[in-house]
């Protein structure tokens, strides 16, 4: 009986794994459920409006190369101004090169004719961190899928286990009966009853911890989904034994060294090549930082201050290019060039770590799966077996020759050969589902 609760942390530790196809088709309450956790999880609405920001910034980028037209107009009073008195038709005049109150208004472009590549590197380093973010915003719907299945298949598997332990209280509530029907006749002893009496105890404190395992998944899905009443009518449907034997058998999957392209796949193999990407054009960004630029600027509008008549606004236009070359910046950009290569370099690395550690995981898994399978072969026929026993201890105990040990230790074995049985195809189920989220296939 003790093993019943080693599955419990086992279903709490597979909580926290991600998931993608399931063995068989998903139930349509298990569909719905993962469609409610997309659409209300807060953390994929925060992803949305942070690669929704990120656009924009590709949008902002785009506009360097695009014209800046603005107005000004400005107002300037100066005191004293250059002036001037010269003989004029034989008359001293006093000549103002200036206006005390200057007047300016115009309407002003600017535009980069070309800059060697910089916008179209500011493009793309703005579309790399958007595709960032896209990854990331995939790698999240894959693991709250994962989450979602794994507490719904966890709740079918804790109402499966709560009608095992439904039958173990019953046959313990039996006993309790027949051995006091024994006891008033003299052919048991008060120490049988009270033993099986303790033993419907526990196993009432152990259906309470069940059901409280089962209150917390449950919390999880309200969690994960945002719906208060989720819909698990068919989670316990999933641990029958029509549909556990109807289930495709999980294969191991085959490791080769030409398996790499199956690899990349896997969405954390897949950000690590975006972060690369997003590298490389880091690199290309600081590299044409010190390049020149060649832009144009003109204005038109009026102004005041124009011989003779200076007080008089006047209009006028202005135009030119204008090249500008870096020469000397103290080595900034060769060092922000070291350190972008350097950025590169280590995410070179990550790529091989990620590729590495998929192998691990799937190395692992598959020997997970192989001692699962063998345990639950084992196990099916312990079944068979520990039911058989039983039988025969009911058989014995209805005629009398058989101690009260005897038949605890015949109703134990079928009950942990049953939670057992149905713990290996839980965990085959959860290897299955993981295999295929470090693939990278789709839960749908």
């Amino acid at each position: 009986m003790h093993s019943q609760f080693l599955i419990i942390p086992i279903l709490l530790a597979a909580g926290a794994l991600q998931a993608q196809n399931q063995p068989a088709q998903l139930p349509d309450d298990l569909r719905a459920l993962v469609q409610q956790a997309n659409t209300n999880y807060p953390v994929l609405k925060q992803q949305q409006q942070q690669i929704q920001a990120n656009e924009l910034r590709v949008d902002i980028a785009r506009t360097s190369m695009k014209p800046n037209v603005s107005g000004t107009a400005t107002y300037q009073y100066l005191n004293p101004v250059a002036k001037a008195t010269l003989p004029i038709d034989g008359v001293d005049r006093t000549l103002q090169f200036q206006p005390n109150h200057n007047v300016n208004a115009n309407l002003g472009i600017g535009q980069t004719i070309y800059d060697w590549g910089r916008t179209n590197a500011a493009v793309r380093q703005a579309t790399d961190n958007v595709q960032v973010l896209r990854r990331g915003q995939e790698i999240t719907q894959q693991t709250l899928a994962y989450q979602v299945a794994a507490a719904y298949y966890g709740v079918g598997f804790l109402q499966r286990s709560l009608a095992v332990q439904d039958s173990v209280i019953r046959t313990a509530s039996a006993n309790v009966r027949l051995l006091a029907t024994r006891l008033q006749n003299g052919d048991a002893l008060q120490y049988d009853v009270l033993t099986q009496q303790v033993r419907v105890k526990v196993a009432q404190n152990r259906k309470i911890e069940i059901q409280n395992q089962l209150e917390r998944q449950l919390a999880t899905l309200t969690y994960l989904t945002g719906n208060p009443n989720p819909d698990i009518s068919r989670a316990v449907e999933q641990f029958t034994l029509e549909a556990m034997s109807g289930r495709t058998p999980t294969q191991i999957f085959a490791l080769a060294n030409d398996s790499q392209a199956t690899l990349a796949g896997n969405k954390d193999v897949q950000l690590a090549q975006d972060r690369v990407r997003q590298a490389e054009t880091d690199l290309l960004v600081n590299n044409l930082a010190g390049r020149p630029s060649l832009s144009f600027s003109g204005s038109a509008g009026f102004r005041n201050g124009y011989l003779p008549e200076i007080n008089t606004p006047k209009f006028n236009i202005a135009a030119g290019v204008s090249l500008n070359v870096p020469i000397y910046s103290g080595k900034r950009y060769q060092l922000q060039n070291q350190a972008a290569q350097l950025n590169l370099n280590a995410s070179q690395y990550a790529v091989e770590n990620a590729n590495a550690q998929v192998r691990q995981s799937i190395a692992q898994l598959n020997a997970d799966i192989r001692s699962n399978q063998t345990r639950l072969a084992n196990l099916e026929t312990q079944v068979e077996q520990s039911q058989k026993a039983l039988q025969i201890a009911n058989a014995r105990l209805r005629n009398g020759v058989i101690t009260n040990v005897e038949l605890q230790s015949a109703e134990t074995g079928v009950e942990e050969a049953e939670l057992g049985r149905l713990n290996f195809q839980y965990q085959l189920m959860l290897n299955q589902l993981e295999l295929k989220r470090l693939l990278g296939e789709s839960l749908f």
